[in-house]
């Protein structure tokens, strides 16, 4: 008899956390505020199970939103541990699509080479499939990024109004001196990502 008392579930109150929950789905944030204030709300439980009972509540007051399934609750949390003590780094993941931010989350890798690929994945616009496959080709070493403030200062300088004369539309084109820096290095990482997809 008193093991299978021990082995019942004690019954936890996580009526504040659901709180929480309501108040930031109410917010209609974007998603990847949404997704890192409720991994933050998580994150104030010490329970085990607190993803999971996150989970099936977001899942029962709101069946008709996606993406609440418990790993990517469990996901959502962790990506608040992750950046919680690095601000800028926080900052630059929350530009990111939330798939990208997994990623380079899941990657082993150092803070230092998370920031580049991030710092990357903005710049070049790359997908989650470009990201596993630049990270698998050590992307970082071939690839030399142009500063953001080298970029906007390209844009100031270079961007120039030309008037197409077949169409006779007026289109702003932006040219960035940088392309030249990386497109060797990166026509060569290209073309080892197509023999992996072959």
């Amino acid at each position: 008899e008193r093991g299978v008392l021990m082995n019942i579930r004690k019954k936890i109150d996580y009526s504040e956390m659901y709180e929480a929950i309501d108040s930031l789905m109410a917010k209609e944030l974007p998603q990847m505020e949404l997704y890192c204030e409720i991994g933050k709300t998580v994150c104030r439980r010490t329970e085990k199970g607190a993803a999971v009972m996150a989970s099936e509540y977001l899942n029962m007051q709101y069946p008709d939103v996606k993406g609440f399934s418990p790993r990517s609750l469990r996901r959502m949390r962790d990506f608040y541990r992750t950046y919680e003590n690095h601000p800028t780094l926080l900052s630059r993941a929350m530009k990111l699509g939330w798939i990208q931010n997994v990623v380079i989350m899941e990657a082993d890798m150092t803070t230092e080479l998370r920031e580049w690929y991030m710092k990357a994945a903005k710049q070049f616009g790359w997908s989650k499939s470009d990201l596993v496959i630049q990270m698998a080709n050590n992307a970082h070493t071939e690839i030399m990024l142009v500063s953001e403030t080298g970029i906007r200062n390209a844009d100031r300088a270079n961007s120039v109004t030309s008037t197409r004369k077949n169409s006779g539309v007026v289109r702003a084109e932006k040219r960035y001196p940088d392309h030249r820096i990386h497109s060797r290095a990166y026509r060569k990482i290209n073309r080892k990502s197509l023999r992996i997809w072959n």
